[in-house]
């Protein structure tokens, strides 16, 4: 048997995290899958997956080998497609991982986009907030909001995201308007708990940087929960412009503070460090790239629609 198959069916098994998926991937049997990677198993003399009746994931062994196997696969396919002189066809699964209210608001028509020009990928995508493992889970690309921790990881910028300090005129009937940042202690906040700095909220302003210290009694970890909840009138939120500008315009929220400003969040496109992207991956992070500036709109409110 080939030992390219084998590799290639281990690869598509971490992908999709099962024999079954590799199986429907590749088009062929999963008894066919589960012989490739026993041969694969043997050779390297190390077991690649741990599997239970309700337990599948990769080993130890199985992540070291898999960034060896997709450089040795993409460069095998680089090679063949030199030798056509045609560059390799996106295919395949393009497992995706995404912040849930961005990905909701910005990623559809460029996901549309993308599937339309690349009729042989599938596209699977994770909506979550939070920092998945890519290399674990299989994920081949990720998007991240905010400050990148160290790590293997590489990076493309893609832009940043503004932020807004808003709330409802409800809550703040009866209650003394917020003049400077200090203020903000007197009032409830809504804490989003993925700040690295979850109770610090830093302003800047033409007297310098400002740092203060919020309290709240509800903390979330989406923006979507944010809205609502300052919409429930619970406090004082910092939220991204997808999420406050059409309110801001309609008035259901009011805008604080606008002699500070917040400091903008970098917005980074994060893949693995490997010395050959797949094809689909490629496809995808140029495309996203080209539309980046779709990805820092401010949302129009519906009358400008």
């Amino acid at each position: 048997m080939d030992r390219l198959d084998c590799l290639r069916a281990f690869v598509r098994t971490m992908e999709g995290g099962s024999f079954s998926a590799a199986a429907r991937e590749l088009g062929i049997g999963q008894p066919a899958v589960s012989k490739r990677i026993a041969m694969l198993e043997s050779e390297f003399g190390s077991q690649l997956f741990l599997r239970t009746t309700r337990k599948f994931r990769p080993t130890a062994e199985a992540l070291r080998i898999y960034q060896v196997a997709c450089d040795m696969l993409a460069s095998y396919d680089l090679a063949r497609a030199s030798v056509r002189e045609t560059a390799p066809r996106p295919t395949g699964t393009l497992r995706l991982s995404i912040p849930t209210s961005f990905g909701r608001h910005y990623l559809t028509p460029i996901l549309a986009e993308y599937l339309q020009d690349n009729p042989d990928v599938r596209v699977d995508v994770q909506f979550s907030e939070r920092f998945v493992n890519l290399i674990e889970e299989g994920v081949e690309l990720a998007l991240r909001i905010g400050a990148l921790q160290s790590s293997s990881l590489i990076a493309r910028r893609l832009g940043t995201v503004r932020l807004n300090l808003v709330a409802s005129p409800a809550y703040l009937r009866g209650r003394p308007l917020p003049r400077t940042p200090d203020d903000l202690r007197s009032h409830q906040c809504i804490v989003y708990s993925r700040f690295s700095a979850a109770n610090q909220w830093t302003f800047e302003s033409e007297h310098g940087r400002h740092v203060v210290t919020i309290t709240g009694r509800i903390q979330v970890d989406d923006a979507d929960a944010m809205q609502d909840a300052v919409l429930h009138h619970l406090g004082i939120a910092v939220l991204p412009d997808w999420k406050a500008v059409d309110l801001i315009r309609s008035g259901q929220l009011e805008a604080l503070l606008p002699e500070y400003s917040l400091a903008t969040l970098p917005l980074n496109a994060v893949y693995p460090a490997t010395q050959w992207m797949s094809a689909r991956a490629r496809a995808f992070l140029d495309l996203l790239t080209k539309r980046s500036d779709r990805l820092q709109q401010k949302p129009e409110s519906s009358a400008q629609r």
